[in-house]
C-alpha cells in the first residue's frame, strides 16, 4: 500500500525529532515538530463518531518521537490516520529542495471538448475551469450535495477508467482509498493529487501513474496551528501555506 512506503520513507527522514504539538481542528489537523517543522492533514469531522473522535492518547503525545505517532498513518482510526498523515507531511515535505510553484488550475485549461475528466473530490476552483473546456466531466463525491456532474464515489469504478485526465483529493491517502482509485486511473494520460493532504513525495507513488503532486509546504507553523485550532479551513490557511507540486518522476 502507498501508506506503507510513506511511513517507511517518514520514518528513515524523521532524525529522533519529537512531537512539539499537535492541534485537531474541525477543518484540518497540523502536526509540528521539535525543529518547527509542520504538517497539515484533512480532518473528516463527519466521519470521526461519538467514540472515535477521541483519542485515548490525548494529553501525552507532546514530547514524543514523531515514529510512534507516524505510524498511526495505517490505523482504521480515521483520527489518529489523519494525525499520522499530518506527522508524515511535516518530516517528508522538510526535506523537499526541488518544488515547482502555482496554481495545478493551469493543467487543466488545455483541455478538449472530446476528453473526459475526473475528479475524486470536489474542487470548486477546478471545476470552474474545467467547465469553460466543455469536457465530459465526472465528479465522484462521498457526500453527493453537488450539483451537475457529481456522482457517487461507489460509481468510481464505472466512470474513472473512462477518464483521460483525473484529479484525486490528497485525503484519499489518510482513508486509503488512494491505492483502488488509482488502480482505475490507468488509462488516464495524467493523474494529480492534489490538496494540503497530499503528501509531496514522489518516491512512493513511482509506477501509480501519476503525474504531479500539489500539495501544500507550511511556511509559517505558528500561524498555521493558530488557523486549525479556530477551525480555519483552506482559505484562512493561505498566509501560512505555499503551495507546491512535484512531478512524479518517469513522467
Amino acid at each position: 500500500m502507498i501508506i506503507d512506503k510513506l511511513i517507511d520513507i517518514a520514518n528513515e527522514r524523521s532524525n529522533g525529532r519529537k512531537i512539539k504539538d499537535i492541534r485537531i481542528g474541525v477543518g484540518y489537523t497540523c502536526v509540528m515538530l521539535d525543529d518547527g517543522s509542520s504538517g497539515l492533514a484533512y480532518t473528516f469531522v463527519n466521519e470521526l463518531g461519538p467514540c472515535c473522535g477521541q483519542l485515548e492518547e490525548a494529553g501525552s503525545m507532546i514530547g514524543r518521537d514523531c515514529t510512534s505517532v507516524i505510524s498511526w498513518g495505517k490505523k482504521d482510526n480515521i483520527l489518529k490516520s489523519t494525525v499520522g498523515v499530518a506527522a508524515i507531511n511535516a518530516v517528508i515535505h522538510s526535506g523537499i529542495q526541488e518544488y515547482e510553484t502555482g496554481n495545478i488550475i493551469n493543467e487543466v485549461k488545455n483541455l478538449n471538448s472530446y476528453d473526459t475528466f475526473g475528479m475524486v473530490g470536489y474542487f470548486r476552483p477546478i471545476i470552474n475551469v474545467v467547465k469553460q473546456t466543455g469536457a465530459k466531466t465526472y465528479v465522484f463525491e462521498r457526500s453527493g450535495k453537488y450539483e451537475g456532474t457529481t456522482v457517487p464515489d461507489w460509481a468510481i469504478e464505472m466512470y474513472l477508467p473512462q477518464c483521460d485526465v483525473v484529479i484525486i483529493t490528497g485525503t484519499a491517502i489518510i482513508n486509503k482509498t488512494i491505492d483502488h482509485i488509482l488502480e482505475m486511473c490507468k488509462n488516464a494520460r495524467e493523474v494529480y493529487i492534489v490538496g494540503p493532504s497530499t503528501t509531496m513525495s514522489y518516491e512512493a507513488f513511482e509506477g501509480y501513474n501519476v503525474t504531479k503532486l500539489a500539495g501544500s509546504l507550511v511556511v509559517e507553523p505558528k500561524k498555521a496551528l493558530e488557523v486549525v485550532s479556530q477551525g480555519g479551513g483552506t482559505m484562512m490557511l493561505k498566509d501560512a501555506i505555499k503551495n507546491i507540486s512535484v512531478k512524479v518522476k518517469g513522467k
